[in-house]
């Protein structure tokens, strides 16, 4: 039970990150395929993320110690489930056959990949064929995986490799496509001509995830080579250094943005742009000051207060986009632009 608990924590944490890695690049799909991103489509993304991540975290978690087990053997055999299905059944009765090991791993295989087709389908819109092609393909994956040590992490392979596995993950996930027929229904969708206010939330959490992880990535790999290519003491890892490879890229990416192409990263992403009649350039200074970078300058700050001045930033800003006519927003608004779709 413990392993199955610590799995779930693995895949809901790892799926989230995952999740929040992806949301820019997913929602700058979403909005040139099909003009909109809308909350379920999100929840949806998110859930098959947790999803692909418990599935790997169920068939190659625990990783055990080296030494620590015996190597796996291999069942080539196909069909070897049914006769021990059958065997169990003269062992227990026909009663006790759906609560025995036999039976129960097989049912459990099927559910474990059903998700799998329902995905296919819901967010790639494809169905029965595409959904058991890429089960099977899935499961290849997971068994090639665990046979071949984690591709030569162990010396040999900790888990069987089944051959069951692969038709039954494979039916899983064709009977998860044909359920989701009745749950599915495509609708063909026009690209909205107004700017509403999900756009801009939308666009706005793009802007956020933007600045604070663009940069995180080279300050986490500047870290690890101070702390484990140079052996610097922890205490002593220049922080100047991390400090602006952590803030440097967002102020650039964003300034580049808006002085640039008169829009943030997020606005962008939803396919906004500001505009406006007469002057362009300074107008553009003002829209970057009370938009992306100031709440980036609120983010870096650090000073009595400052977290204080980045709530009350965020509160405002929040506040006033539903109130501003064409939802243009606060930056927009002190900056005397005007937003409008692509």
């Amino acid at each position: 039970m413990s392993n199955v608990v610590g799995n779930a924590a693995v895949a809901i944490f790892l799926g989230v990150l995952l999740a929040v890695a992806g949301f820019v690049p997913a929602a700058a799909i979403a909005y040139r395929r099909r003009g909109t991103f809308p909350l379920v489509r999100i929840l949806l993304l998110l859930a098959a993320t947790i999803y692909a991540v418990a599935l790997w975290a169920y068939t190659l978690l625990p990783v055990p110690d080296v030494g620590s087990y015996t190597c796996a053997g291999t069942q080539f055999r196909p069909f070897g489930f049914v006769s021990d299905i059958l065997r169990a059944r003269e062992e227990v009765g026909v009663r006790g056959l759906l609560t025995s090991a036999a039976f129960l791993q097989v049912a459990l295989n099927v559910v474990l990949f059903v998700p799998l087709g329902f995905f296919v389908r819901a967010i790639a819109g494809r169905g029965l064929v595409v959904a058991g092609l890429l089960g099977l393909a899935t499961s290849l994956l997971i068994e090639l995986t665990q046979l071949t040590g984690i591709w030569g992490l162990y010396p040999c392979a900790y888990r069987v490799f089944d051959v069951d596995d692969l038709m039954i993950n494979t039916l899983g996930a064709v009977i998860g496509s044909a359920i989701s027929v009745r749950l599915v229904r495509r609708r063909a969708r026009k690209a909205p001509t107004t700017v509403t206010v999900g756009r801009r939330l939308v666009g706005m959490t793009a802007d956020l995830l933007v600045i604070l992880g663009s940069g995180a990535p080279l300050a986490l790999a500047w870290r690890a080579w101070q702390l484990y290519g140079l052996d610097v003491p922890y205490d002593q890892i220049p922080t100047t250094t991390q400090f602006w490879l952590l803030w440097g890229p967002p102020i650039i990416l964003e300034t580049v943005a808006v002085l640039g192409f008169g829009r943030t990263v997020g606005e962008w992403v939803v396919g906004l742009r500001a505009t406006a009649t007469s002057g362009l350039w300074w107008r553009r200074v003002v829209m970057l000051l009370t938009g992306a970078g100031g709440l980036t300058f609120l983010l870096m700050a650090d000073f009595p207060g400052s977290g204080l001045l980045l709530l009350a930033f965020v509160v405002v800003t929040l506040v006033v986009l539903p109130r501003t006519d064409g939802h243009r927003g606060l930056s927009n608004m002190l900056a005397g632009m005007r937003v409008r779709p692509d």
